[in-house]
């Protein structure tokens, strides 16, 4: 039989409790880190993000963040009511597959007025998940439910965050008011399986149109794809703000 006292219990916890603390992750842990009064400041900062790459790729754990490839959204919609395409939408289980291969072109960090910009590009991305749709595309009506799927290429996107100051126990923190990814590609390839319950004339007919008009098609589903990046990197990014002060991010 085992028995504890509790004075033995008491100091099993504070053993633990500095274990714990000793154990403490710290931002350099995970990133390297940008001294915020360096004249090359933005030029760290890209070199930090690129350096994350791998990581992404394997999530990160100390922050609960799973990988990034693919990062998944569990559901999504859009109701486009005018204009040339007028559809009513829901993407549920959204993939998005080769983000964690961006390339990083310009940074812009405003520490005193907690904002960020970041310009990306990226050779592709893919998505593919399962949609819901009905509505009409130009001329032509369309509605199905199933599997879809989706190529970019020649991508191009600016992050924009923007914040504001928080101190908690005399530390200065980015308190994260919002993080918009907008998307821009050179060409896309959209693709929806089951159209018009499963009638393959029609909905072949309906892909090969959506491929044929895929700059009309992606300016009404582009809404759906910004918000789908941004709120799994404003996720990771909230996390890191949330977690560690600028003291310890941006150190002098």
């Amino acid at each position: 039989m085992l028995s504890f006292s509790r004075r033995s219990c008491t100091g099993a916890v504070v053993l633990l409790a500095l274990v714990s603390a000793s154990l403490a992750v710290k931002a350099g842990d995970i990133f390297k880190l940008c001294k915020r009064n360096d004249p090359q400041l933005n030029e760290c900062v890209k070199e930090s993000i690129l350096a994350l790459r791998s990581t992404f790729k394997n999530g990160i754990p100390e922050l609960k963040v799973n990988s990034l490839d693919p990062m998944v959204v569990s559901e999504i919609s859009l109701n486009q009511g005018s204009g040339p395409v007028s559809i009513k939408s829901t993407f549920k289980d959204l993939h998005i597959k080769g983000f964690t291969d961006v390339q990083i072109h310009n940074v812009k960090v405003d520490l005193p007025n907690y904002r960020m910009d970041i310009d990306t590009s990226l050779d592709w991305f893919y998505t593919w998940g399962d949609y819901d749709i009905k509505g009409q595309i130009l001329v032509l009506p369309i509605s199905g439910t199933g599997p879809s799927w989706s190529n970019y290429t020649n991508v191009k996107g600016r992050a924009t965050i923007t914040g504001h100051e928080v101190i908690k126990k005399n530390k200065t923190y980015f308190g994260m008011d919002n993080m918009l990814f907008d998307l821009d590609v050179g060409h896309a390839t959209i693709h929806m399986d089951n159209l018009f319950n499963g009638n393959k004339v029609l909905g072949d007919t309906m892909n090969r149109f959506m491929s044929d008009n895929w700059k009309v098609v992606y300016a009404e589903l582009k809404p759906v794809i910004d918000e789908a990046v941004s709120t799994l990197l404003r996720d990771v990014a909230k996390k890191t703000f949330d977690k560690f002060p600028l003291e310890e991010l941006f150190p002098k």
